[in-house]
């Protein structure tokens, strides 16, 4: 168990310093380069890497990469829903909870949607 709690802090300080240097590059340097930055999948580095000292073989680390792949449509739309919302209103607060709202609807139809089709299997 302490091995788990260990790692799982290494994945908090890795997690940690990615957005960090994601945050850094969008706010200081350019905001493309940042939204660029952020697009590479240093965030699976950790799990994956988390994946494997926990003993998932590759083929289950290779099939959750392809979940997140397929997840990718709810990271698009909730953007999308972001970018809308901040653009017409003052505050972040309303636009985050109206996004994130969009983002759990999207999720549940997505998750429930792959059940029903019964393409789990093909997830996980």
């Amino acid at each position: 168990m302490p091995s788990t709690i260990y790692n799982l802090v290494q994945n908090f300080l890795m997690g940690g310093a990615i957005v960090a240097s994601i945050s850094y590059i969008g706010t200081f340097m350019d905001p493309l380069l940042g939204a660029i930055w952020w697009s590479f999948p240093v965030s699976l580095l950790p799990t994956i890497y988390f994946m494997k000292k926990n003993k998932k073989n590759n083929k289950y680390i290779a099939k959750f990469t392809l979940s997140t792949t397929f997840a990718l449509i709810l990271l698009l739309i909730s953007c999308l829903c972001l970018s809308y919302f901040i653009s017409r209103e003052s505050g972040l607060l309303m636009p985050i909870l109206k996004s994130a709202s969009i983002w759990l609807i999207s999720s549940i139809i997505f998750y429930f949607t792959i059940k029903y089709l019964h393409l789990e299997k093909k997830f996980l």
